[in-house]
């Protein structure tokens, strides 16, 4: 195939960027993204610790903003991550990055976007990256960075939308199982947590209501006036009781007031923390280390074979919470979703393991493991020095659990979120073949290595 040789530079039309200093800040506003909003994982800008600009500002304090189909490109700390921007343009940038607008003559913006997105690329910006604390590629730097473009505009068409749906499909997949994600933890807060459904049995049995549950009354009152509002299924809703009781205890329940007749157990005692797991040293068996562990979902995203030689070991549908500092913080937790049924895997020494017991399964331990307050109660437990701080199973002893005696309303959960865990399930494996595909194919095309015959292209 023909191709032609041309600077970044040479590929652009333009670079916008905001002066390169701290532009002032509001409380609300136009969203201000930072260079940690661009992940190379998604599609678009990732709203993640944003801050905001005033109208005025934004009218009148940048040089420039990104249009509909430029490219975001981070010049420091991460160098050669991008974006694409979307329609319409939902915020303005911060300093070290980049709008840069594909020259149309030369290059089309999705052919560009697969481009800079190819792993040879970002090795290439690696390699020119300055600093050695924080990594910075300069501007200067875009008339150093040469690229073989081919001149079939239609070529660049077909290998730029091609990349470009297969990263709108993992986008898919990924907002798919951020939404059943959420289902999920909002029914296991509903049923466990607020005891919403005993607040609507109370009232509508006129019981009397203890003066530390007056909020959650107030908050259910509004919840049933609104229009879309769907009470629970009578034959669930019958499951949970219509009176509360106190416990002494203020850490537990709301305030410490909890279901009448349920159980409170420390999830030392609910849950099976660190199973007993048996794997043999030198047997090769499925790995993950602490990078493959997520910081939002569940879904473990790289699994490798290897020799057992020490680790957490674990079994199918176990969750694997981090232990240690910042990777706690960070967020990273895993469900076990890649093993068949009595395999054992094994990874990083720094996961905690925790399995359900009895008739509390997987769904609702993965919620837990999600739950604010269960993880704010093991990140306050840490103990060890500075930066190298570990939860201690102890912890697990002091965070209780308000459970029903009734089974069936733990059976009841379980039907209700499984089908939702085993969609994610579905969706992440499709999310690794579609990442796969995209990282494999797309490079070959790009470099010339694979070819397509020019009435498929």
């Amino acid at each position: 195939m023909e191709t032609r040789r041309y600077s970044f530079l040479e590929l652009l039309s333009s670079i916008i960027d905001n002066r390169g200093k701290t532009c002032p800040t509001a409380d609300d506003g136009v969203p201000l993204i930072a260079t940690n909003c661009i992940k190379n994982d998604a599609l678009h800008a990732v709203y993640e610790k944003i801050r905001y600009v005033s109208e005025d500002t934004y009218k009148n304090w940048f040089r420039g903003h990104p249009r509909h189909e430029d490219l975001i490109f981070v010049c420091k700390g991460s160098p050669g991550r991008v974006a694409w921007v979307q329609d319409p343009v939902p915020y303005c940038i911060a300093q070290d990055m980049v709008a840069i607008r594909a020259d149309r003559n030369k290059i089309t913006p999705k052919y560009l976007f697969a481009l800079l997105r190819a792993p040879q690329t970002q090795k290439l910006i690696e390699n020119m990256h300055v600093g050695t604390l924080i990594p910075h590629f300069k501007k200067g730097d875009f008339q150093n960075l040469y690229f073989d473009i081919p001149t079939d505009m239609e070529f660049q068409k077909y290998v730029g939308e091609l990349h470009f749906q297969l990263n709108e499909k993992v986008e898919l997949n990924r907002e798919t199982n951020q939404t059943l994600e959420q289902m999920a933890q909002a029914l296991f807060k509903s049923w466990f947590v607020d005891f919403d459904p005993v607040v609507d049995n109370v009232l509508a049995a006129g019981n009397p209501i203890p003066d530390e549950l007056a909020h959650r009354v107030e908050v259910r009152k509004k919840a049933q006036a609104l229009p879309d509002f769907q009470p629970l299924p009578e034959h669930i809703r019958n499951l949970f009781p219509n009176e509360f009781e106190q416990t002494g205890e203020p850490n537990v329940g709301i305030d410490g007031w909890v279901p009448k007749g349920w159980i409170c157990k420390p999830v030392s005692q609910a849950l099976i923390v660190n199973p007993k797991v048996k794997l043999s040293k030198g047997e090769v068996a499925r790995f993950a280390d602490m990078k493959a562990i997520p910081t939002n979902g569940f879904h473990v995203e790289d699994i490798i074979e290897k020799e057992f030689n020490g680790g957490a070991k674990f079994q199918q549908n176990d969750v694997l919470l981090a232990r240690i500092t910042p990777c706690l913080e960070n967020g990273k937790t895993a469900l076990v979703d890649f093993l068949k049924k009595d395999e054992v895997g094994f990874g990083s020494t720094e996961f905690i393991v925790l399995r359900g017991c009895g008739a509390i399964s997987y769904p609702y331990v993965a919620c837990l493991s999600r739950l604010d307050s269960f993880r704010q109660h093991c990140i306050q437990n840490m103990v060890g020095s500075s930066g190298r701080q570990r939860v201690q199973n102890s912890c697990f002893d002091s965070f209780f659990l308000s459970l029903p005696k009734d089974e069936r309303l733990l059976t009841s959960f379980d039907r209700v979120c499984k089908p939702m865990f085993e969609k994610m399930t579905v969706s992440g494996t499709e999310i690794k073949s579609l990442a796969k595909m995209r990282d494999t194919l797309l490079p070959r095309l790009i470099s010339g290595e694979l070819k397509l015959n020019k009435d498929v292209a």
